[in-house]
């Protein structure tokens, strides 16, 4: 099957919009504590271990890991039918793992220089933008290498401005430990899936393995001796490797539609179908109250019912859709239980319960959104374009706020709206939706134009 899932995009495209959303609404607006880090609470947004539960916030890391590994499927699957080798594919994966190490090494030193209301360090983040998309830009025509050369190029240029100009000590120690992280695990689950296609079980001894191996560390700490030497632990760390757990739930998923063809859901209309891809909405902001509440056994409650009925409404339904619902209840049951085995859900530093709990909510929205787009697709519509076209272009979304739109608004004089959003939550929050907003706006334009970033 080649036919794209835009659910997937969309999901990818949630993970973004809210990750945008939440690193730019006004920190110091008086907005409660469900609008940051479950970790980084108000007032000080410290990190503190001590405070148990998520938010909304702490969803936007494995949602993007679970779409990744969703689409892992799709891409190398097509690469295999089309009688490309295993070898030539594995060459990929690891060039594909050195092209975002590259990126996280380069967006963490570039983030070094972050005073917007100067005109030098604007104009230099815009340069090493500029780079950047020379360099990952997918160019049509076998001359492509050439831009993507020069791209590179222009960054060590704009770095060696950086580091002589500005006199910021470039490191190989300062990165962007999100591109770090999902570097890692995009090649580990490419070889996983490659590996395991075909042999569910032998993906599952791997999920177990993760999991042993994760909670046992996660009581004992004997693990922890294990460490990379310095010089390499900015590419290669173990506290990578356990999000590995989250993306090959999704490489799950990916299976699981891939097989389905295009009857994923194949009667959205009905009302029992209806009722019950609203109780896999209605389950994510449910699961959240009770985390961030601490009402566990009050959520296991209501999972168990909402879920019961869910399944018993679409018993007869054994498409696509309604597989995936099931795993997102396993595996968020599964999360509410390790709460206090884990003694708390937290995502910093993350727990077993976390990484259950965000893979099977990332399930429950998936398979929502698969009865929406199969909903739109009898109407003759499709699924949201702001949220697929997001989804489709992370890389851009994901750099264009902190070095296109900010130096720009401050250029023009914006930069002071933002001293205007202390102690106000509606401006605090105007900020963050106005940014965000834009950021929509500016990747969409993009993706229409079939102007895609490597990623």
């Amino acid at each position: 099957m080649n036919k794209r899932i835009a659910s997937i995009d969309a999901l990818r495209g949630i993970a973004i919009i809210m990750m945008i959303l939440c690193s730019s609404i006004g920190w110091n607006s008086d907005l409660p504590a469900w609008m940051f880090h479950g970790q980084c609470p108000p007032p000080t947004y410290a990190f503190d271990p001590t405070v148990k539960g998520i938010t909304w916030v702490d969803l936007v890391f494995p949602w993007f890991l679970f779409s990744m590994g969703a689409a892992i499927p799709f891409a190398l699957g097509s690469r295999l039918r089309k009688g490309i080798g295993i070898g030539r594919i594995s060459l990929g994966l690891v060039r594909r793992w050195l092209t975002l190490a590259a990126f996280g090494l380069v967006l963490g030193n570039a983030g070094l220089v972050s005073n917007y209301s100067a005109w030098a360090p604007s104009l230099l983040r815009l340069g090493i933008w500029c780079g950047l998309f020379l360099a990952l830009w997918r160019v049509p025509g076998k001359r492509g290498w050439v831009v993507n050369l020069a791209g590179a190029m222009f960054i060590v240029a704009m770095l060696l401005v950086e580091r002589f100009a500005f006199g910021v000590n470039l490191s190989l120690h300062s990165i962007d430990i999100i591109i770090m992280v999902l570097s890692l695990v995009a090649l580990l689950g490419g070889f996983a899936w490659l590996l395991t296609r075909g042999r569910p079980v032998w993906r599952l001894a791997i999920l177990a393995l993760i999991f042993v191996t994760k909670e046992v560390n996660w009581h004992t700490h004997t693990l922890d001796v294990l460490a990379f030497p310095d010089w390499i632990d900015w590419l290669l760390r173990w506290s990578y490797v356990q999000y590995l757990f989250v993306v090959l739930l999704g490489t799950i998923v990916g299976d699981v539609l891939q097989a389905a063809g295009g009857e994923v859901c194949p009667s959205p209309r009905d009302w029992q179908s209806t009722v019950a891809a609203g109780l896999c909405f209605l389950m994510i902001p449910l699961s959240l109250w009770g985390f961030f509440s601490r009402h566990i056994w009050i959520l296991f409650a209501a999972v168990f019912v909402l879920g019961a009925v869910a399944m018993w409404l679409t018993r007869k339904d054994n498409s696509a859709w309604t597989v995936i619902m099931k795993l997102g209840l396993a595996a968020l049951q599964f999360g509410i239980v390790f709460d206090p085995i884990d003694g708390g859900i937290t995502k910093d530093h993350c727990n077993m319960s976390y990484m259950l709990s965000t893979a099977g909510l990332a399930c429950l929205m998936v398979s929502f959104l698969l009865w929406c787009e199969s909903s739109e697709a009898l109407r003759g519509k499709s699924l949201s374009p702001v949220l697929t076209l997001t989804g489709q272009n992370p890389m851009i979304a994901y750099t264009i706020v902190w070095f296109v739109i900010m130096p720009l608004l401050s250029a023009c004089g914006f930069g002071h709206f933002m001293n205007a959003t202390v102690g106000n939550p509606l401006l605090g929050l105007l900020q963050g939706l106005i940014i965000t907003g834009l950021m929509v706006a500016a990747t969409c334009f993009l993706t229409r134009r079939q102007i895609f970033w490597r990623s």
